[in-house]
């Protein structure tokens, strides 16, 4: 999968991939194959997450916005 994928898709497909693993009824090969995507869709995740975190970070520390005490 690609870095261009949204937040949302790739969480929506990680869930997916969990249902389907959790079903227990894949041939071992397909299972790994699951495994990996869903661990793809896990860096889009938190690659994603670890960006909107810096970009929120910036604008409070360049005084964007005013946290409350």
């Amino acid at each position: 999968m690609e870095q261009q994928q949204s937040y949302e898709k790739a969480l929506e497909r990680l869930e997916q991939v969990i249902a389907e693993l959790d079903t227990g009824e894949l041939p071992l090969e397909a299972s790994i194959q699951l495994f990996q995507d869903g661990l793809e869709m896990i860096k889009i995740c938190q690659a994603k997450l670890n960006d909107a975190e810096g970009k929120i970070r910036q604008l409070t520390d360049n005084g964007f916005v005013e946290m409350g005490e």
